[in-house]
């Protein structure tokens, strides 16, 4: 454990004493392991998409974009926040959208 040692003097200069003050350390063997582990983790994983580096780099598989996934609630709350920048006198008013079922379609040529 990391130690310091405190030296007390007299006005006159003689040594009156010292005082020992001993510290818990900072770092214990498990706070060292978890920010080994952390090391280790940042190292393997890519700085632009922090994907594993093992599986990103593995040529036996390709990776392809996929289409955006629309959220409708979020597609909802844009519409509404677009009408309330169109009426100023909306200002401070609270979003709000509802979940409703949409209605059943009419089978076609029945």
């Amino acid at each position: 454990m990391p130690a310091e040692v405190h030296e007390h003097y007299a006005p006159d200069g003689t040594l009156t004493g010292t005082t020992v003050v001993t510290r818990e350390p900072d770092w214990d063997d498990d706070s060292r392991a978890w920010a080994l582990a952390l090391q280790i983790r940042e190292e393997s994983e890519c700085r632009r998409c922090g994907g594993d580096l093992a599986e990103t780099l593995d040529y036996d598989w390709k990776w392809e974009p996929q289409p955006p996934v629309v959220c409708l609630r979020c597609v909802a709350l844009a519409a509404d926040r677009e009408t309330h920048a169109k009426h100023p006198e909306h200002a401070g008013m609270i979003h709000v959208v509802t979940k409703k079922p949409r209605p059943k379609r009419k089978p076609k040529g029945g």
